[in-house]
C-alpha cells in the first residue's frame, strides 16, 4: 500500500511529551468544569502495539487536540473550583447567639438606668444630677397672693384655694386617686346596703368618732354657700348603731351610686380630743392658717393667704419677694412676670369644652358619623389656635381619663365608605337608607362666646375632609337651651364643669345614647363600693368606644412659686395642699 499525502497545513504532529502537557494545561484551564473533564479521554500507549495501530492511533491523538483547543479557547467561561466549606457545629453557634443576648440585654438596662439617669438625658450626652434629698427650713410662713378671698368664714367660703387648704388641714372618710379607686382615712370600712343606705364604720385610732362625723355634716349643712354642701346635701339623716361610737349608717333621700365619693369633706372635731393641725384666724382681712404646738407634720410655720386688688399687684409682689405663690390664667399674666426665676405648674380647674349629641338625631345616632366625626378633628391644632399654654386636649369627661382619642382622615373616609356611605360629587357623603341621608350635622353654639365660636369654625373646616358637612346654627345662649330642651339639634358645643370624682351622671341624658352606654350605666348604678372603681373604668371604656361625646380641650390654671419653694411637684384637680407635710422653703 503506497503512502497517502497528508495536508501539513490543515494537521499538526504532536509529539506524546507535548500531548501530555498539553494535556494537563488544559486540565487546569477546565478545572470545575465537570461535563468537560467527563468528555475527554485520555488514550493509552501500549509499547507493544504494532505498526497497524499507528495510524489509528494518530487519529485519536488528533481527535483529542481538537477537543481540547475547543475546551481552551478564551472565550468560554471557566468556572471557578468552589472553596471548601468550613464546619461550623451547631451548639456553638446557639450558644454564642445566646451570650450575644444576654449582653445586649445587660448593656440596655445599663444605658435605660444609668446612675438613676433617665433614658432620654444618656442618648443626648445630657449629665443629669443625682437627686439629692430636699431639706426643708423649720417654721417657714408660706405667702399666697390671690385676687378674691371671697367670704373669710371657712364653712361658707367658695374659693377654691381656702377649700383646698382646709379639707387638707382636716381629716376626711376617704379620698379618690386619679384612677378612682378609694383611699380610706377616717373611714375603715364603707358598704352599700341598698340604694339609700350605706353603713360605715370609723378607724377608731384617729380618735375621732360618729358624733365628730355627725357635727361635720351639720356644720357644713348650715349654709349651702358651703363648698361642700353639694356633697351633703343628699344625705337624710345618719343612724347610730347601739354603743359603738364608731359605726354608723348614712340614709340618703335619693339614689346616688357615686356617693362614697362625696365623702371627701373635712370632718371637724366636735370635742376638741385631738389638737388641731393648725388653727384657722383672720388678720387685717389675711386668712393665716398657723401651726398648732404639737403638729409635727409640716415644716411650715403658717399659710397666709393675702388679697390683692389686681393680677399686676400680685405679680409685683411676687416678684418684690413678698409672696411665694400666685395664680395666672393667661399669657399676658405670664408675660408680667418677666425675667424673674420661678416655678411653674399645671392642674385643670375643671372647666372642660365638650362636642355632646342628640341620641335621637337621624344622623348623630349612626355610630360610624360620630366615629367620622371624631377622626376629622385635629384637636391638637385647635389647641394651638387658641391659648394653647392653658388649655389641653380631653378626651372624655373625666379629669383622669387615660384614654385617647385619635386623629385619623383615612380612617374617616374608609369608614363612611366601608358603612355605604357614598360622595355626592361636592365632598360630602350620603346614602340611601329609608330613604336619602346627608351626613350633615347641625351645630349648636352661643353666638355671644367668642371663643366656641372659634372653635365651630374649625370644627366645620376640619369635618369636610371627612365628607361631613357642619351647619352652623349661632344663636343666644337662651335659644341654644331651647333647641336643646326641644331635641331640636344633632350635636352642640358646650361647657363642662367636672371636679376629682367621676360623677357624671348630670351628662347622663346626652351620654347614654344606646344600649351599650346605658348597661354600662346600670352596672354604675347597681355596683358595691368594692367593684364601683372598675365599673367607672369599663363606663369610660364604653363611652370611647360609642364615641357618646368628644371632649375638645379642658382649661388650666399656672401655679407660680418661687425657685426656693418645694412641695408642688404633682398637682391634681385643686388639689393644691395634697402633700402639705412636704411643702416649704429649700434650705440652700
Amino acid at each position: 500500500m503506497s503512502a497517502k499525502i497528508i495536508d501539513t497545513r490543515r494537521y499538526k504532529t504532536i509529539t506524546k511529551s507535548q500531548l501530555e502537557k498539553k494535556r494537563k494545561q488544559n486540565e487546569i484551564a477546565t478545572k470545575g468544569t465537570k461535563k468537560a473533564r467527563k468528555s475527554i479521554k485520555i488514550p493509552s500507549f501500549d509499547s507493544s502495539s504494532n505498526v497497524s495501530n499507528v495510524r489509528i492511533r494518530k487519529h485519536r491523538e488528533r481527535k483529542l487536540e481538537r477537543e481540547m483547543l475547543l475546551y481552551s479557547r478564551p472565550e468560554r467561561t471557566v468556572l471557578k473550583e468552589p472553596k471548601a466549606k468550613i464546619y461550623i457545629p451547631k451548639s456553638f453557634i446557639i450558644g454564642s447567639l445566646v451570650v450575644v443576648a444576654i449582653l445586649l440585654i445587660y448593656i440596655s438596662a445599663k444605658i435605660m438606668k444609668l446612675d438613676d439617669k433617665i433614658a432620654v438625658a444618656v442618648f443626648n450626652n445630657t449629665q443629669q444630677p443625682e437627686e439629692k434629698a430636699v431639706v426643708l427650713e423649720n417654721g417657714y410662713d408660706l405667702k399666697f397672693a390671690l385676687t378674691s378671698l371671697g367670704s373669710r368664714e371657712l364653712n361658707t367660703s367658695k374659693n377654691l384655694i381656702v377649700n383646698d387648704l382646709y379639707r387638707a388641714i382636716n381629716h376626711r372618710l376617704v379620698t379618690s386617686k386619679d384612677n378612682y379607686t378609694l383611699d380610706y382615712e377616717l373611714a375603715r370600712k364603707i358598704e352599700k346596703i341598698s340604694d339609700l343606705e350605706y353603713s360605715v364604720v370609723l378607724n377608731n385610732s384617729y380618735k375621732l368618732d360618729r358624733d365628730d362625723v355627725i357635727y361635720s355634716i351639720s356644720k357644713i349643712m348650715e349654709s349651702q354657700d358651703s363648698m361642700y354642701y353639694e356633697r351633703v346635701s343628699n344625705i337624710r339623716e345618719i343612724v347610730k348603731k347601739g354603743e359603738d361610737e364608731y359605726s354608723f349608717s348614712v340614709i340618703l333621700k335619693e339614689a346616688d351610686p357615686y356617693f362614697v365619693y362625696d365623702l371627701d369633706f373635712p370632718i371637724l372635731d366636735s370635742d376638741q380630743k385631738l389638737a388641731d393641725s393648725f388653727k384657722y384666724t383672720v388678720n387685717n382681712g389675711d386668712m393665716i392658717f398657723s401651726k398648732a404646738e404639737k403638729n409635727s407634720n409640716t415644716n411650715l410655720n403658717s399659710i397666709l393667704l393675702r388679697e390683692y386688688n389686681t393680677v399686676d399687684d400680685c405679680v409685683q409682689a411676687f416678684r418684690n419677694g413678698e409672696t411665694d405663690v400666685f395664680f395666672a390664667s393667661s399669657n399676658n399674666e405670664m408675660q408680667l412676670i418677666g425675667k424673674s426665676d420661678y416655678n411653674v405648674k399645671k392642674y385643670k380647674d375643671g372647666e372642660t369644652l365638650f362636642i355632646l349629641g342628640n341620641k335621637d338625631s337621624n344622623v348623630f345616632s349612626r355610630k360610624e358619623v360620630r366615629t367620622a366625626l371624631m377622626y376629622s378633628l385635629n384637636r391638637d391644632e385647635l389647641v394651638k389656635s387658641s391659648d394653647n399654654n392653658f388649655i389641653e386636649v380631653i378626651d372624655l369627661p373625666y379629669l383622669y381619663s387615660s384614654i385617647k382619642y385619635k386623629y385619623d382622615i383615612v380612617g374617616a373616609n374608609n369608614l363612611m365608605s366601608s358603612n355605604g356611605w357614598n360622595n355626592n360629587g361636592y365632598g360630602i357623603y350620603e346614602k340611601q337608607d329609608n330613604g336619602y341621608v346627608s351626613a350633615t350635622l347641625r351645630l349648636l353654639v352661643n353666638q355671644d362666646d367668642q371663643n366656641k365660636m372659634n372653635v365651630a369654625n374649625s370644627i366645620k373646616q376640619m369635618a369636610q375632609s371627612a365628607g361631613i358637612n357642619i351647619e352652623i346654627q349661632a344663636l343666644p345662649q337662651a335659644d341654644v337651651q331651647a333647641r336643646i330642651d326641644a331635641k331640636d339639634y344633632d350635636i352642640v358645643l358646650a361647657t363642662v364643669y367636672l371636679n376629682e370624682t367621676p360623677n357624671i351622671s348630670f351628662l347622663k341624658d346626652y351620654l347614654n345614647i344606646n344600649d351599650a352606654t346605658n348597661q354600662a350605666f346600670e352596672q354604675v348604678e347597681n355596683s358595691s363600693v368594692e367593684d364601683l372603681s372598675s365599673n367607672v373604668q369599663n363606663l369610660e371604656f364604653v363611652l370611647s368606644d360609642e364615641v357618646a361625646c368628644i371632649g375638645v380641650y379642658a382649661r388650666n390654671i399656672n401655679l407660680v412659686y418661687q425657685k426656693y419653694i418645694y412641695g408642688f411637684e404633682n398637682l391634681n384637680y385643686m388639689r393644691i395642699f395634697s402633700n402639705l407635710d412636704k411643702i416649704g422653703k429649700i434650705v440652700e
